[in-house]
């Protein structure tokens, strides 16, 4: 059965805080600035089986407002499972994402500074049934180059953690250590290609005793993603996702590929001005 998978939205357990919130917002925010500047009002997905016959149920839709503030995500999947996602967009940038289900609001909101750095980003968890709230703030730090060197995660107010990276002589972020009551409890290895990409995100696997990758990335000429792999920490299953593009940049087609190399499925783009 068809699965959607984003290369620049990493979700469930694996939690790289810079690759999750400085580089995925980037590539978000680059992502729209391609969608206006091809004046893109509207785009489809249409997915498909591993035998090419249309996945029953599927949906995924994104309009996109006249003025470009506001992105609407509707995605139904096979199972029947629906969601609406909203995007707010301000000075080319995701300003704040919001979603709402039975009892349940999610609300993320994003703070940049003067010269367009992710500053801070907190994330509301509303139960109107229940008249309880859930914070994440996540508030980060920049050196005199601009770089992020720090952040700081802190859960409902009293609950911190402290996020720290460390660079490599080019300032590629290389590694990323949390911290919690000066205990380290988790570390990640970002790896980079010749052109300064990123290759690998890997960290420790207990079960395993040794260092895997939790996601590979391969690009195309234009440096684009055009390959990631995904890898189970919990199995030795992973998948693989192959992505093409249009003439303008924008996505056209994703393929996924499970260990054995067999297709499971994929999505068509198309889009409307």
């Amino acid at each position: 059965m068809l699965t959607i998978v984003c290369f620049f939205a990493v979700t469930g357990s694996y939690s790289q805080y810079y690759f999750n919130d400085i580089v995925s917002t980037q590539l978000s925010n680059d992502q729209y600035k391609l969608l206006r500047a091809n004046k893109i009002k509207k785009i489809k997905a249409t997915g498909f089986e591993a035998d090419n016959t249309p996945t029953d149920g599927f949906l995924l839709e994104e309009d996109i407002s006249l003025d470009g503030k506001r992105i609407i995500l509707s995605t139904t999947t096979s199972t029947g499972s629906s969601s609406v996602i909203n995007h707010f967009y301000e000075l080319n940038r995701l300003k704040r994402t919001q979603t709402g289900s039975k009892n349940i609001d999610n609300k993320t909101d994003y703070t940049y500074t003067d010269k367009g750095q992710l500053q801070k980003i907190v994330l509301t968890t509303t139960d109107t049934a229940m008249k309880s709230t859930l914070t994440e703030v996540h508030e980060w730090n920049y050196n005199e180059a601009g770089q992020p060197v720090s952040m700081l995660k802190i859960k409902n107010k009293t609950d911190t953690m402290f996020i720290e990276l460390v660079k490599d002589e080019q300032g590629s972020v290389v590694e990323e250590h949390w911290k919690k009551k000066n205990r380290t409890v988790e570390t990640y290895y970002y790896y980079y290609d010749a052109n300064k990409q990123l290759t690998d995100i890997v960290r420790y696997n207990a079960k395993l005793k040794k260092l895997l990758p939790d996601f590979q990335y391969e690009y195309d000429a234009s440096g684009r993603v055009s390959q990631m792999t995904q890898v189970s920490m919990t199995s030795a299953n992973y998948f693989i996702w192959k992505y093409t593009y249009n003439d303008k940049g924008l996505k056209q087609k994703e393929t996924g590929f499970d260990k054995e190399r067999k297709m499971v499925g994929s999505i068509q783009y198309s889009y409307e001005l």
